[in-house]
This record gives C-alpha cells, structure tokens and sequence, in this order.
C-alpha cells in the first residue's frame, strides 16, 4: 500500500512515446546577462527533503541545456516576493501555492504567459482543468500548474482491518462505522481514558470539501455570498458533531507531537485528514514500518440520517484540490528562458512524467492522468475516481481570509470551546453558521469595496 509511485509511472514512461505537440522547448530571446535562472520557492514545504526532488530535476535540465539553475527555497516567501517589487533582485521562476495566485495577479506579480503558450503550442485544455483555472484571471494564464494534490483522509489499515473491517470507507456512513471501531478506550463502558482517537476531528480546514459531498457550495452562484448557513451546512456540522460530541472518536490530549512522534504514526490517532501530497511525503519519511496506511480521497455523502431533501445518500462525490504551479514574476530580466524552463518542465510530456517519477506528485496533464497506468499506483489510484469532481478553493477575493480567520475559529469553537449557546445541539450548529456567513459575508463586502 505504500508501493512507491515511482515504479508504476517509469513504465508508463517507457512506453510513452507521442510528445506534446509544440511542447518542444522555447528560445532564449531576453539577452541579458548571463543564462544562469533563479527559482524561488517556500522553504516550510521545499527546503528539506522536497529541495532534493527540485535540483534532481533541474540537473536533468541543465545536462539537456546546458543551462544552470539554482533553486533557492525561502523561509518567507510572501516578504522575499514583496521585497523584489521594492528593488531586490528577482527570481526567474516561482513554485507557488496556486490558491493564493490570483491574490499576485492583481498585484501585478506576475507575467501573463498566453503569447509564450501560443507560440510553444501549449493548450490549456491540456491540463486537468481546475488546476489551471487557479492560474488565470480573467480568462489570461498566469502559469502552469505543477501538479495535482488531493485533499482527503489517510487510514491506519492494519488497525481498521483488526478491527473487523476489511474495506475502506467511502461515504460518510462507513466512515463514522470506522472512526466508532478505530477508537479504543481503556474504560470502553463509559467511553474514558482514550487510548486511540478513531479520527482526528481537528479538521475545520475541511468544512469546504464535506460541503461538497453533502451537495453544498460554499459560495453563491455570483460568489458574492458565502452560502453556509443552510440544510447542507447543518449536515456538515451535524455530522462533525456526531463524530466528535456524540460518538467521542477524538480527544485532543492525543493530537501532539511532531515529525516521528506524529501521533498518526504513532497510532495515537487511526485517521487523519491530510492531502495526498504531504501525507505521501512525510509519512513515508517517518513511517517505521510497524503498519500499513492508505490514502482515501473525502467521502461520498452525506449519511442516510443527515441527507438534505432532494439529496440522494451518499451519493456526492467532490472534494479539495490543492498543489503548485510554477509562474514567472514579472520583476525577472530573464522571462523568456524562465519560460523554456517552464515549457520543458510541465508541458513536454516525457519531461511531466520524469518529474512526477522523481516527485511522486500527481501530474497536471490530462494524457498522463488519463492514463490506465495511473490506475495501479497505492494511494493515488484512490484518488483518480474524484479528479473530475474536485474543486479548488474560490478565487474570490477575500475568500483565503474566509476560511483561515472565519470558518476553521468557528468550526473550532463550536466543536471544542463551547463557544456557541443553545439547549441542543442543533440550536448551537444554528447559531453557529448564522455567525459563520454573517462574518464571512462582511469580509467578502470589504474585498468589494
């Protein structure tokens, strides 16, 4: 289950052999200065490890070019990009978390790249189409995506599979029949002295995404309105309150620790929402091998008992997408060998799988994704099923602000802090996504102004 990604795509590799048409490498045109390019990424995700994935690549580049590239990670990246546009010197090339793109693109941060993209021969429908979506505004491409990560759930399977479990859940009944049998108690016949939270419900970061597979939408159809406080978002929050309040799968003593002493690792905790990406890379890392995990993309919902009138039970597939994408700043002197690099990186097809042999990542491109041999490979072939039913988080102005200071303080509050009054639990979830829009609602109102 932990099978590398790499084995399975170095076939695909192998037998791959029609090209992206036009994808063939640009000319170097800027003539300034030397040929050397400066990439610049966050450190908290591509310093360590993940450093060395980005300069096996680019040394794989540089012996195709000739050209060197120095891949420089920032511990701030947010400032280091604000202190260019007051005269630092500048990165060629970017590695950017794409829901926050559009926040760059209307600070004038980036180089709008459809005349590279239509003189390489690169088309955008190429690409899986919400990943690039978060590199356009109005209608213009502002970068190529990456990669493809998916947000969803990792599951201890040695300890499901103990508990008399053999399948992995893939709906919200099944996943709150797991979370019940994954937690242990050392007093079981009055549910004290939690041994194994059967899932960690510090996931108010997911609201968006059980939204989605309770048939929801978290905006309106003009994305003026943040839409929560409706029969879909009583379902989302009923069900965490289940989990949590009711069922008591999570205490919040078992939620510490770090890097080997990750309480997922450490079997304190049975189920954890992390996406693809990150879960793939940090557990594996860490893993001593003593069990055995899968990664499940979110389920489909919502339960039979809270399903919204009209809303068939699980039945609603969707879900988070999240991943990089790589943009060319506009402060760089070098912009058309930034986008050689860039052409050759994710848009020549040879060159997107041997990055996502040496990455692990999902590739962007619809002919590698498309592919049967993606099918076979642990953990991601769970994930293929939902692609097309994934939706990043809303470009809307205001909306990352949202869903940090707004919807998780909320989630939290209500789930953990009492924040909320009420006789019963319904009368707090009430109180609670009427707080939550109202809040939400005044942000996107300022952005507006």
């Amino acid at each position: 289950m932990k099978k590398s990604i790499f084995a399975v795509i170095a076939a695909f590799l192998m037998s791959f052999t029609l090209f992206a048409a036009g994808c063939d490498g640009g000319v170097f045109g800027d003539g300034v200065g030397d040929d050397d390019l400066v990439i610049w990424a966050n450190s908290t995700y591509w310093g360590g490890a993940n450093e060395l994935l980005v300069q096996q690549m680019m040394d794989k580049y540089e012996q195709a070019t000739g050209k060197e590239v120095y891949f420089v990670p920032q511990s701030d990246l947010d400032t280091k990009l604000k202190s260019v546009a007051n005269g630092a010197e500048s990165p060629d090339v970017v590695i950017w978390d794409r829901w926050e793109t559009v926040r760059y693109i209307n600070e004038d941060r980036f180089v709008c790249i459809d005349d590279y993209m239509q003189e390489s021969g690169v088309n955008a429908a190429d690409y899986q189409s919400e990943a690039m979506e978060e590199m356009m505004l109005d209608g213009k491409h502002y970068g190529i995506p990456l990669d493809i990560d998916v947000w969803g759930l990792w599951v201890n399977v040695t300890a499901l599979n103990a508990a008399g479990i053999e399948k992995l859940p893939t709906t919200w009944d099944e996943l709150r029949t797991a979370a019940n049998a994954l937690t242990v108690y050392s007093n079981p016949a009055n549910k004290t002295g939690m041994t194994r939270a059967g899932m960690n419900m510090k996931m108010a970061g997911s609201f968006y995404p059980f939204l989605m597979t309770a048939g929801g939408q978290i905006l309106s159809e003009d994305e003026t309105k943040l839409t929560v406080d409706n029969d879909y978002g009583r379902a989302v929050l009923k069900y965490f309150w289940q989990l949590n309040n009711e069922d008591k799968v999570f205490d919040e003593a078992l939620a510490t620790g770090g890097g080997p002493n990750d309480p997922f690792l450490t079997q304190k905790i049975a189920i954890q929402v992390n996406s693809l990406l990150n879960g793939t890379n940090f557990y594996d890392q860490y893993s001593d091998g003593t069990f055995e995990y899968e990664f499940i993309p979110f389920p489909k919902g919502p339960s039979a008992e809270l399903a919204p009138e009209g809303v068939t039970p699980n039945s609603q597939l969707g879900g988070l997408m999240g991943g990089f994408g790589l943009a060319i700043p506009t402060t760089s002197i070098k912009q058309d060998a930034a986008w050689d690099l860039i052409n050759w990186w994710v848009c020549t097809t040879e060159n997107a799988v041997e990055w996502s042999k040496i990455s692990g990542l999902i590739p962007a491109k619809l002919e590698i994704i498309n592919d049967e041999s993606m099918k076979e490979v642990p953990n991601v072939r769970n994930a293929i099923e939902v692609l097309p039913y994934l939706k990043a988080r809303p470009k809307t102005l205001g909306y990352t602000s949202i869903e940090t200071s707004v919807i998780m303080s909320k989630v939290d509050g209500l789930l953990f802090s009492n924040a909320y009054r009420g006789e019963t639990a319904d009368d707090k979830i009430a109180a609670c996504l009427k707080d939550m829009e109202k809040a939400g609602n005044e942000i996107l109102e300022f952005y507006r102004e």
